[in-house]
Order: structure tokens, then C-alpha cells, then sequence
């Protein structure tokens, strides 16, 4: 199965996914890939982005908002070419790693349309039989661009919203352990 987690940004999409995480290990199965969840300074304002590594438990800042404002290819965020490169490697590891589920988050405009970060892993990721499980995290206004790239007919769509999103983890639990044919 391959999920899609999706909906606006700032939504709480790598949030919904880090605490299925815990779910997922507890059904037995084993995880690899990374999160990317936000950095934030004192007062709660998010000035940059991490990177976990789900094998290791290994951390790094991904990047971190351009202080001089100045729009980037990624948004308002410079990205750390040290981190990137860690990232790639980790995620490398991951797809030849014996894993149950995948995890990336998350597939942007810098993989679909410039070819950079992450996008050598779009060929994987579009093989059920390299990549038979996985959840891959990506922004709405992707979602379908990214689906239709990969070509895969087992693509599931989760739409994380304010309303719901405090429902999202169990949900991933669910289908990641129905498609495992784990039970409860």
C-alpha cells in the first residue's frame, strides 16, 4: 500500500504521521525513512526544519528560514547542503533497508519539478516491488501530480484537516496494519 498523507500546509500532516510512528512499531513492524518536523524558537514561530532519521533516532537541522526574507526555491528556507546530503544518504539507506513501511516526508516542488533533494527516489518509490509499503508525505496541490508520476494502483489518499487531524494517526495505524494483515 501506498499512502499518500496530504492537505494544506501547515496542517499538521508531519505531525499526524510522527505520532502513528509509535503505532506502527507497536503492531511489529519496522520502519525506516525520516520526518521532517518544524523547528521552533521560544515563542513558538517556526524558524527552520529538522531531519529524523527512523532507524537511528539521528537528528539534524534541514534547514533553517532565510533571514533575509528573499524567496528560495524552497519557499523561505534555506537548505543546509550538509543536512541535504545526510538526508539523501539516510533515505538511500532506506529503500535498500529491510523495512516493513517507508516514511519520507516529504516530496515538494524541489523533487517534482527541479529534480533536487529527494527526487532520485521517485524511480523507487514507483516500484511496488522495491517499495511495497510506504507513506509519503506531500502537499495538497502535489498530491495528484506526485500520483500520477509514480503510476502506482495501490495509492491511498489521506487528507489531514483541522477537523481531523487529531484522528489521522489512528488512521494510518489502521491501514498500515490492514495491509500487513496485522490484527489488533
Amino acid at each position: 500500500m501506498f499512502i499518500l498523507l496530504t492537505g494544506p500546509v501547515h496542517e499538521g500532516k508531519t505531525t499526524a504521521c510522527w505520532k502513528a510512528i509509535p503505532g506502527m512499531r507497536a503492531a511489529g513492524l519496522k520502519v525506516a525513512g525520516f520526518v521532517s518536523p518544524p523547528l521552533l524558537n521560544e515563542d513558538g514561530r517556526k524558524v527552520g526544519i529538522e531531519i529524523r532519521d527512523l532507524t537511528t533516532g539521528q537528528r539534524q537541522t534541514f534547514a533553517r528560514v532565510n533571514p533575509t526574507g528573499t524567496p528560495t526555491t524552497v519557499g523561505v528556507y534555506e537548505m543546509l547542503d550538509e543536512a541535504v546530503e545526510w538526508g539523501r544518504r539516510t533515505l538511500a539507506a532506506a529503500l535498500r533497508a529491510d523495512a516493513d513501511w517507508i516514511v519520507i516526508d516529504e516530496i515538494g516542488p524541489l523533487e517534482l519539478h527541479d529534480g533536487g533533494g529527494f527526487a532520485f527516489a521517485l524511480e523507487p518509490l514507483a516500484d511496488p516491488l522495491r517499495v511495497p509499503n510506504a507513506i509519503v508525505i506531500v502537499r495538497e496541490a502535489l498530491a495528484q501530480e506526485l500520483a500520477e508520476r509514480l503510476g502506482r494502483t495501490d495509492i491511498v489518499q489521506v487528507r489531514v484537516t483541522e477537523e481531523n487531524r487529531g484522528q489521522i494517526p489512528e488512521q494510518l495505524v489502521r491501514l498500515v496494519k490492514s495491509a500487513q494483515g496485522v490484527g489488533d
